[in-house]
């Protein structure tokens, strides 16, 4: 009875899934966020109102992705498969402070079965369980409500444009503090997950096959 108390109020729309969506992916780039606010250093009230509105921008860029991707036949195991990738990026980054990037690929691609063994703790197994699977498992419970197509991809359109009018807002005002922190610090980009490790799959897996394919 409590199981199927449970099930029922993981229910939501469309909207609410992909608001949950964005609000959740936020939370998973706290490390992002975190270093951010350290190189802002706010000291007066415009730097204390462009740090807030780094998570602010995060949460717009995801509510805006998903309302276009999440797909209902693609969007809990695309989710799925983000949840546990996401868990082992941040893993690695709170853990060893490494930059996930195509040089990482390498190393993980290319390592043999002994050494990818020392990098499988009781550690590790903890977090991917707690940030990864449980997380994926809980997802997966949700039972997104059907709607009307029209109701469905109206409201998505809304999502898109109140995201993206307060993307460019910040940026109208915020452009010159952005493109200062992000060109001085080029590694923080690389923390904001699942970007990151997408982009360093795709940049290795071109190198390694469609280098090779030229060469030959």
């Amino acid at each position: 009875m409590a199981y199927m108390n449970f099930l029922k109020k993981l229910q939501c729309n469309d909207s609410q899934f992909n608001l949950c969506c964005a609000f959740f992916f936020t939370l998973i780039n706290a490390l992002f966020i975190h270093r951010s606010w350290q190189l802002i250093a706010p000291d007066s009230l415009r730097s204390w109102l462009f740090a807030a509105s780094v998570p602010v921008v995060l949460f717009c860029a995801w509510l805006t992705i998903f309302s276009v991707v999440n797909l209902p036949w693609l969007r809990k195991p695309v989710l799925v498969f983000l949840l546990i990738g996401c868990a082992v990026s941040n893993y690695f980054m709170f853990t060893y402070g490494a930059v996930i990037d195509k040089n990482m690929m390498v190393n993980v691609f290319e390592t043999n079965s002994q050494q990818a063994k020392t990098f499988v703790t009781p550690q590790l197994v903890s977090w991917l369980a707690l940030l990864g699977i449980i997380p994926a498992l809980l997802l997966s419970l949700v039972k997104v409500q059907p709607a009307r197509w029209r109701h469905t991809v109206l409201t998505r359109l809304v999502s898109i444009l109140a995201g993206l009018l307060v993307i460019i807002l910040v940026a109208s005002v915020f452009y010159k503090d952005y493109t200062s922190l992000f060109r001085s610090n080029k590694s923080v980009m690389k923390m904001v997950t699942p970007a990151n490790y997408i982009s360093a799959i795709s940049r290795y897996g071109k190198k390694r096959w469609f280098s090779d394919a030229h060469k030959d």
